[in-house]
């Protein structure tokens, strides 16, 4: 009589390793950690943050002058009031307080935590105080507004705004 021939235990110990299943198991747990861990180091240096300013020296040592332009903006009474028309893309800028207005202004619209959403608008004026500037894209979130004459930048007005909620803001001198 012919026995029948079972895969058993003995059977299994003589396949090679890497033919077997528990091997390639117990490989596979370290090898995805390492593979989640280099995605996860990826992901930290693509997105890494820039709320440090590398240059935290000379922004120091520029403190006094920023003070100063602050002082002088409050001396002259100066006040601006931005407005967003969110259908034809324009941002304007009304300057009250000063008899000489300047020909340009820059606006810095500076994004709370993500350095590549900022921006420097150049205004030109349309007529005296009234300035404008076409928008290459909508405006959605919130900013830091920054106003300077140009070119001297001797003084500056401060604000901020949210554009997703609000799109005009009066910014007083400070």
């Amino acid at each position: 009589m012919r026995q029948s021939r079972h895969m058993g235990s003995h059977d299994l110990d003589q396949q090679p390793w890497y033919r077997q299943f528990w091997p390639w198991f117990l490989i596979a747990l370290p090898g995805t950690v390492v593979i989640a861990s280099l995605a996860t180091v990826y992901i930290a240096f693509k997105n890494a943050d820039t709320l440090v300013v590398d240059s935290y020296y000379r922004k120091g040592l520029a403190i006094n002058q920023v003070l100063e332009q602050d002082k002088l903006a409050v001396s002259l009474g100066l006040s601006a009031k931005i407005r967003l028309d969110a259908e034809s893309g324009e941002l304007f800028v009304t300057l009250s307080g000063t008899d000489t207005p300047p020909e340009r202004l820059t606006l810095m619209l500076l994004h709370p935590t993500d350095q590549s959403r900022d921006r420097e608008l150049l205004m030109a004026a349309i007529t005296a105080g009234q300035y404008r500037t076409d928008l290459d894209q909508q405006l959605l979130n919130r900013y830091y507004l920054q106003l300077f004459p140009e070119p001297a930048r001797e003084w500056r007005l401060v604000g901020e705004l949210d554009f997703a909620s609000a799109h005009q803001v009066t910014l007083p001198a400070q």
